[in-house]
Order: structure tokens, then C-alpha cells, then sequence
């Protein structure tokens, strides 16, 4: 590839990165932006991290220290549940996203310079140049539609109360401001100066909190649908050897051992950028799997039940919950399907038409291909569709469980 192809394929993977690296940008952290040069941009960057990771920690502390409240005081059902449980749990993916992304900072530097290097910039295959396009086009409205549903959820969270505050006002009904979350804290929170600060801190915890969930789900997604396009060429690629009538021999056959060995670097490029990936998220796909069912089991019943008032904020987290847990899956799924496309591939090549050579080396393409790639959940379950259809049931029983537990009571 030459230095003009590489360019060019940085600014496309950069476009594609450009609202992951807004989200991660204000956490302190970017793997797309050049290296700080002077002490002081490396200070702010480093300030920026350190009061974002502190902001985050101290909001999942004073959560988990209001659930762990609740249960020590024997808490009704209602009065659990209705303790942001699922709050908590989001925090928690939020918190184990961020160390992630800090721990593995430098590999997913690394994975955006490698992908720049087999980034298809010259194509001349109408068919790959489609396959290419609608890739592309469907990551940006994805991208799009997942930082919808977090960044409105928030926001509603975030402005509810001065919203009840007004109406309330409006109608001569006495009320104070309340609280975006429910946080236990070492001091009184009633005090009207430290209430302000209080609202201010849960304010841009929760936005930093989203945050830290938007970029690595977004790097995740945005990673994951170039190399699902990746195979997806790949896979037109090989379609394509033994075709050509131009290599054919005196004895009827094609000789294209040259484009195979080809494919095979590629493929097995991809492969290990694919175990590089995924041990970069493996961590993070099993609290994904862990929580989720919980937390859209815990909010199903705060809306149904629970708290009117927040009951828009509550359907909106609802829908980035499903949304979350639906990328990673469908992602994941995506890659899946498009490993073993490539075996299939192979057989509707024209391997019948090459010599032994050739026949013998698309066989090594055909067996490792056969063997699918997968994203874990920390090596413990592959992740599909089938999981993530696994986790909805789940949260439907846990539903029913705390449904039938309500009622008796």
C-alpha cells in the first residue's frame, strides 16, 4: 500500500471513529489523536482521565452503598427495585468499560494503525465497492442511533427534577429540587448549598458515566463492522480465484497459487486482528452478559410499578439497554457469519478449473475457515444472537419472579 492509500484510509477510519473519540476525548483518553508532545497537554490529558475515573467511582460508591442500605433495612421489594438497581448496574458496565479502554489504550492504538494497513482504498470490483459503501452506511446510522438513546436517557435523568421542580412551582405545590440519582453520602445532602453541589456532581457523573459506556461500545462497534466488511471482501475476493481465463495453462487449468497465498496472509491477518479484539473485550463482554438481564429486568419493573414521574427517563434507559446489549450481540454475531462465509466461499470458487498446486493451498483456506470466529464472554460462552435472545429471557423471568413476589405481598 502505498503512502497516498494510507491517507487515505486513516481519514476513512478516523470519519468512522469521529463520535467515538468525542465520548472517549472527554474522559481523557483518544486513540486517533496524536501523541501529547509537551508536559502540559500530557497534565490536562492526564487531569481529565484522573477527574472522570473519580467521578464514576465515587457515583457507583454511593449507589452500591444505597442498594447495600436498602437490603441491611430489610426493604420491601418496591422500595429496592425502585433504588435504581439498574442505575447501579449501568454504572458498574460504565466503570468496567473505562478501565478497559485505559488498561488497553495502547492495543487499541495499535489496532487502528493495523487496520489502516489492510483498509481497502482501491477497489475495482463493483460488487465489493457495494458491499463497502453499504458497510459504511449502516455503521454511521447505527452509531448514531445508540448515542441517541444514551445521551437523550441521560439528560432526561439529569433534567427531571428541575422539570418536577417547575411544574410543581407552576401549580403552587410546595417543592424543593430533588436528586438525579439515589446516592447514599457521608454528610447531609439537605443543605441547600451542598444540595446544588450535590445536583452538580450526579449531573456530570452521569454524563461522564455515558460517556465511558458510548466509547468503548462505539470503538467495539465501530472495530467490529470493518472487520465483518474485511470478510465480507475477503469473501469476494476468493470467489473470484480460478476464474480468471487469462492464467490458464496449456492444460486446461488456472494457475492462481500467487492470489491464493494472498488471501491466506489476509485471512490469517484478520484472524489475529480478531483474537486481538476480542481479548481486548472479553472482560467487558462478560459483565455485559452478567448485568444485563438484571438491569432490564430491574427497570421493566420500575416502569410498570414504580415512580410515574420517571417513567419516560426510565423507558428511555430501557431502550439504550436493549440497544447496548443488542449491538455487542449482533456484532458479534455478524463476525461470526461472516468467518464461516468465507468457506463457503471457497467452494463457489473456481477451484475445479486450477491445477493440484492451487487445489491444495485453497484447502487450507477452506479448513481454517470452517473453524468460526467467535467474541467471548471471557472465554466462557460464545457470543451470538442466541445470546442475546438468552438475556431477554432471562430478564423475563427475573420479571415474572419479582412480579409474583409484588403481588404476594
Amino acid at each position: 500500500m502505498s503512502g497516498v492509500e494510507k491517507s487515505v484510509a486513516r481519514k476513512e477510519i478516523y470519519d468512522t471513529l469521529a463520535l467515538c473519540n468525542i465520548c472517549i476525548r472527554t474522559i481523557g483518553l483518544s486513540f486517533i489523536d496524536d501523541v501529547p508532545n509537551t508536559f502540559f497537554n500530557s497534565l490536562v490529558i492526564y487531569i481529565a482521565f484522573i477527574v472522570s475515573a473519580l467521578l464514576v467511582v465515587l457515583m457507583l460508591a454511593g449507589e452500591i452503598a444505597y442498594v447495600a442500605g436498602q437490603m441491611i433495612h430489610n426493604a420491601s421489594i418496591e422500595e429496592f427495585v425502585g433504588s435504581y438497581v439498574h442505575i447501579a448496574g449501568y454504572d458498574t458496565l460504565s466503570f468496567g468499560k473505562l478501565i478497559t479502554i485505559w488498561y488497553k489504550r495502547h492495543t487499541f492504538r495499535q489496532l487502528v494503525v493495523e487496520l489502516a494497513e489492510i483498509w481497502p482504498v482501491s477497489i475495482k470490483d463493483k460488487d465489493s465497492v457495494e458491499v463497502k459503501r453499504n458497510s459504511l452506511s449502516a455503521l454511521k446510522h447505527r452509531q448514531f442511533m445508540y448515542a441517541f438513546w444514551n445521551i437523550l436517557g441521560v439528560w432526561l435523568y439529569n433534567l427531571t427534577p428541575l422539570a418536577l421542580l417547575a411544574y410543581r412551582k407552576i401549580r403552587g405545590v410546595p417543592m424543593e429540587l430533588g436528586y438525579v440519582w439515589q446516592m447514599s453520602y457521608p454528610f447531609d445532602k439537605t443543605q441547600p448549598v451542598v444540595h446544588i453541589f450535590v445536583y452538580i456532581f450526579e449531573t456530570c457523573a452521569g454524563c461522564i458515566s455515558v460517556c465511558c459506556m458510548l466509547g468503548s461500545d462505539l470503538l467495539f462497534m465501530t472495530m467490529a463492522s470493518h472487520i465483518s466488511m474485511l470478510l465480507r471482501l475477503l469473501q469476494d475476493q476468493i470467489r473470484h480465484l480460478g476464474q480468471d481465463n487469462d492464467n490458464t495453462h496449456d492444460n486446461g487449468y488456472n494457475d492462481c497459487y500467487k492470489d491464493i497465498v494472498a488471501v491466506i496472509k489476509i485471512h490469517q491477518r484478520l484472524i489475529r486482528y480478531i483474537n486481538d479484539l476480542e481479548d481486548a473485550f472479553s472482560v467487558v463482554n462478560l459483565i455485559n452478559v452478567l448485568l444485563s438481564s438484571v438491569n432490564i429486568c430491574c427497570v421493566m419493573f420500575t416502569i410498570v410499578f414504580l415512580d410515574p414521574w420517571m417513567e419516560m427517563s426510565n423507558k428511555f434507559y430501557l431502550g439504550a439497554a436493549l440497544t447496548q446489549m443488542g449491538i455487542v450481540c449482533w456484532y458479534a454475531d455478524d463476525i461470526y457469519r461472516a468467518s464461516i462465509g468465507v468457506s463457503d466461499a471457497v467452494y463457489e470458487s473456481g477451484w475445479y478449473k486450477s491445477n493440484t498446486r492451487c487445489r491444495r493451498a485453497m484447502l487450507v483456506v477452506l479448513r481454517r475457515s470452517q473453524r468460526p470466529l467467535y467474541f467471548t464472554a471471557l472465554k466462557f460462552r460464545p457470543i451470538t444472537m442466541i445470546t442475546y435472545s438468552s438475556i431477554l429471557t432471562t430478564a423475563y423471568s427475573y420479571f415474572t419472579l419479582l412480579y409474583t413476589s409484588y403481588r404476594r405481598d
